[in-house]
């Protein structure tokens, strides 16, 4: 898009700044529903849940909420199932469930726990290596696989629309990128995609194609708003307040930060200073905090951290700049910790307004991210598929493997390979005596309110440290201690279906950040298309519109951080999370012509309570001396194996493969 047309598209957004804005409280809220002027929410024909009409789909109970249609309907992140059965192992209950289990007989070369892309990563190792002739059992807590690789779907005006659950955003492979490249060209993932064209009769916003980039590593590729609560506009030189749009076009000059705070802004995002000349750069960057970095070594103000701690949160890590190594900053190329980039400089005219929608993915820069419809859900499906046949219905196009229905029934069959054991929760997992000299592993797991119990040849704990140090019974005590050191941060990745967005289109942005209130950004995102199907990109028919929602205590201590954050997440039920974001949706878009009664068509809540690993200072390089707790827990201990993407730089499907077929590999060498 052109200068003029981001002009145009800040002058159009203008009409609807502050003169017109509705300022909405929490009073304006009464059991779920917004009440008063301009939102008659309380009305017989209210589309939600809180509402007392309900769009199409599953409800399950209040805390959950809904979970919209299709196969992922009962799983949208921590329901309350997975939430209950969780609890078990944390207030005791897990010895005595273990001491009345039923032993099942069965037996398997390798069990895996937990279902997400470790799990796919261990087993394809597996399978590369054993094809059909050594039998595998993922164990998996939720309804349906995936982990946080699953999707929200929504029937919306005749339209079957998607949204990411957590694990969101990919490249294909542009060179030898280690296991998962391998595994993205073996099981036949296509290596190029199409997206919905941008059709300038219907809309001139640059959107992305994906749901988060935008949020910072490409926030100049796109066209994003940040709004500033009150009145007064945003005009003349930015004093006022409202709708800021495309801010980095004049360098933040119409936001209403002071010219010292815009500065450093500025320069942490430009800055290409050398701050320390040693040869060990990233040790020295796991010394200190983030924050400390931007600080303490860069010197900019206090204003950075503050802005960044909601991308450091919702990015990849759950919690607050002053926690987190600033070398966990520099893998994500967070601001001051690598040379300044323009990806847009490299865009294809795929990736731009009123172009064909193919994308060059020669030209395209690695690290910007394509979203199937429904996050990750397609890379993982495309892996399943691939050493379980049956277990999702039809041929092997992408289109069948993407929209088809999962066979249930075929998932854990005694004759499978690979079988797949949903609804079932490990609660103990220990050798069958000293594992040094033991030839089995007993795994016991939990489902509908019997105790179970199997032996394994092997075992790869493809679950999060939070549980497998609970679990793991003989862990050896140096496993323990380095698990201690693991800290996790929470994360509610809420999708919104819209009947239109024509709210966004007269604003002039596809993605917004704001400063204040309920949650940090938003997104719609371009639709990829599937085969013969793609969702409608046009403002009068219906999206999906993406919200991650941080938990920030800065100030606080990494563990109490962490405590804090999730207590919020899990303390309020589905109509009070609704509620806070329909007024945060209205305080913002309002004015532009956002009703939630008519525009809203649907709103799941994943939460994800232990979203990501937290790195403090030290985790990735260790101190004083002693190796990284990561390294600890790397080597494992006997047929015991631990293989999860906290193992790795950092948490996303590249590094929970490789985790997880690194696992397999060293555990499965004793078979």
């Amino acid at each position: 898009m052109s200068k003029k047309t981001v002009s145009k598209a800040s002058k159009n957004a203008s009409k609807f700044l502050p003169d017109a804005h509705v300022n909405i409280s929490r009073r304006d809220f009464v059991g779920g529903v917004l009440i008063g002027s301009g939102a008659a929410l309380l009305s017989s024909a209210a589309p939600l849940y809180a509402g007392g009409k309900k769009p199409a789909g599953v409800y399950s109970d209040p805390w959950t909420g809904f979970g919209g249609v299709g196969d992922y309907a009962r799983s949208n992140g921590n329901v309350a199932g997975t939430r209950e059965a969780a609890h078990l192992i944390r207030y005791g209950y897990a010895p005595r469930l273990s001491e009345a289990a039923v032993d099942t007989g069965e037996e398997y070369d390798m069990v895996v726990v937990g279902g997400g892309f470790s799990s796919m990563g261990a087993a394809y190792n597996f399978y590369k290596k054993y094809g059909d002739s050594k039998r595998c059992l993922i164990i998996e807590n939720h309804p349906i696989f995936g982990g946080e690789a699953k999707q929200n779907e929504f029937d919306v005006g005749g339209y079957r629309l998607y949204g990411p659950q957590g694990s969101n955003g990919f490249s294909p492979p542009f060179g030898n990128g280690g296991l998962s490249d391998e595994i993205f060209r073996a099981v036949g993932m296509p290596m190029t995609y199409t997206f919905a064209e941008e059709d300038a009769s219907k809309t001139r916003i640059r959107t992305p194609t994906d749901s988060y980039y935008s949020m910072y590593w490409g926030e100049k590729q796109y066209d994003v708003g940040y709004f500033f609560a009150g009145a007064g506009a945003g005009k003349g030189k930015g004093k006022g307040k409202g709708w800021v749009v495309n801010p980095w076009d004049d360098n933040l000059l119409r936001t209403p930060w002071s010219p010292e705070d815009r500065a450093s802004l500025v320069r942490a995002y430009t800055d290409k200073t050398p701050y320390y000349q040693g040869d060990d750069f990233n040790r020295w960057l796991d010394s200190m905090s983030y924050k400390d970095y931007l600080e303490k070594e860069m010197g900019l103000s206090p204003k950075v951290a503050e802005f960044l701690d909601p991308i450091v949160a919702v990015s990849n890590f759950g919690l607050s700049c002053d926690v987190i190594s600033a070398y966990a900053a520099s893998l994500l190329a967070l601001p001051g910790t690598t040379p300044a980039k323009t990806p847009s400089a490299e865009q294809t005219a795929a990736d731009r307004p009123g172009s064909s929608a193919k994308a060059d993915l020669a030209k395209l820069p690695a690290h910007a991210p394509f979203s199937f419809p429904g996050g990750n859900t397609g890379y993982y499906r495309h892996i399943l598929k691939y050493m379980a046949p049956d277990a999702i219905e039809g041929g092997n196009s992408f289109e069948e493997i993407l929209n088809n229905r999962v066979n249930f029934a075929a998932l854990d069959r005694p004759e499978n390979p690979l079988s797949l054991r949903l609804n079932s929760t490990v609660i103990d997992v220990r050798h069958d005596g000293p594992a040094a000299s033991a030839d089995y592993v007993y795994v016991t797991y939990y489902t509908q309110g019997k105790s179970y119990r199997l032996k394994a040849k092997s075992v790869v704990m493809a679950i999060g440290g939070w549980v497998a140090r609970n679990i793991v019974s003989d862990m050896p005590d140096r496993i323990r201690e380095a698990y201690s050191e693991f800290h996790h941060g929470p994360v509610l990745v809420a999708n919104v279906a819209l009947n239109n967005w024509k709210f966004l289109d007269r604003l002039g942005i596809s993605s917004a950040r704001w400063f204040d209130g309920f949650g940090t950004f938003c997104s719609i995102r371009r639709p990829m298309k599937v085969g013969h199907s793609m969702e409608p990109y046009d403002p009068e028919k219906p999206i999906v519109m993406t919200f991650y929602v941080p938990f920030n205590f800065p100030g606080h201590g990494i563990r109490d951080q962490g405590s804090l954050g999730r207590n919020e997440l899990l303390s309020k039920t589905y109509a009070q999370y609704e509620t806070e974001i329909l007024m945060q949706m209205t305080r913002m878009f309002a004015a532009a012509g956002f009703d939630a009664r008519r525009d809203v068509a649907g709103l799941v809540l994943n939460r994800w309570g232990h979203a990501y690993i937290s790195p403090q200072p030290g985790f990735y390089f260790g101190r004083h001396g002693a190796p990284a707790p990561k390294d600890v827990v790397k080597q494992g201990f006997g047929r015991i194996q631990f293989g999860h993407s906290e193992l790795g730089s950092r948490m996303n499907y590249r590094n929970a493969l490789s985790e997880g077929g690194r696992a397999a590999t060293s555990v499965s060498s004793m078979l």
